[in-house]
């Protein structure tokens, strides 16, 4: 069984064009991909413990991305990702993004950008974090 790390992690998102573009040398951190069930609390009155059933939908949590700040014209994070709603140029909409997790394993969802925050540090560099809301379903291959 391979065993992978930070050099084998290659993460790809739409640009304001919808071309995916390869972001991997600016991210240093991605957030948890966490596919979760929908479900809902059906307890009752009298109930003493607590129940649930599944809502037959499945979601991914909010993912983020981290790293330094930089602001090359074309292809650095604060032209790629300072983009909050995915109005862009064409006004499309949600953005995918794809991971590639390894040699072949890849996980590809659409998004909408929720936030994107600069933060400066006396002493530091500056750094940037995007946070991912994800839609529709999520294709593995």
């Amino acid at each position: 069984m391979a065993k992978y790390g930070g050099p084998d992690i290659k993460v790809e998102f739409d640009n304001a064009a919808g071309t995916l573009v390869d972001m991997s040398q600016y991210v240093l951190e991605m957030g948890d991909v966490n596919i979760e069930a929908v479900l809902e609390d059906s307890h009752t009155f009298g109930d003493s413990w607590a129940e649930v059933l599944f809502a037959k939908l499945r979601k991914v949590g909010d993912i983020s991305l981290r790293g330094f700040y930089d602001d090359t014209a074309t292809t650095g994070p604060d032209v790629v990702f300072n983009d909050v709603g995915n109005l862009g140029s064409s006004g499309a909409g949600s953005r995918t993004l794809k991971v590639t997790w390894g040699s072949t394993k890849t996980t590809s969802v659409e998004s909408f950008i929720r936030s994107y925050r600069r933060t400066g540090k006396a002493g530091g560099l500056t750094r940037y974090e995007m946070v991912l809301a994800l839609t529709g379903a999520v294709t593995e291959v």
